[in-house]
């Protein structure tokens, strides 16, 4: 157990990694579950989807935004 924890300390921006990855993954499954919605019943899931991409999206430009605010501190403190 304690080789597996010392490996994911090892990877660089594990969390960031991680985070992709679930984004892209649950804006998948939710374009799936919209596409089931439509071929089932008829309705148009648009606005749902929009507003779940939206969230997942927003996740992922705050990430963005953090790592490229951070860069540009560390290479004014040196």
């Amino acid at each position: 157990m304690r080789k597996l924890l010392d490996k994911l300390r090892a990877v660089p921006h594990l969390f960031a990694k991680v985070m992709v990855l679930w984004c892209v993954i649950c804006g998948t499954a939710a374009s799936a579950y919209a596409m089931r919605i439509l071929s089932r019943t008829g309705h148009d899931p648009a606005a749902l989807l929009g507003v779940v991409l939206a969230f997942f999206g927003g996740e992922l430009l705050l990430m963005c935004l953090k790592t490229v605010l951070n860069q540009g501190k560390d290479e004014r403190d040196e």
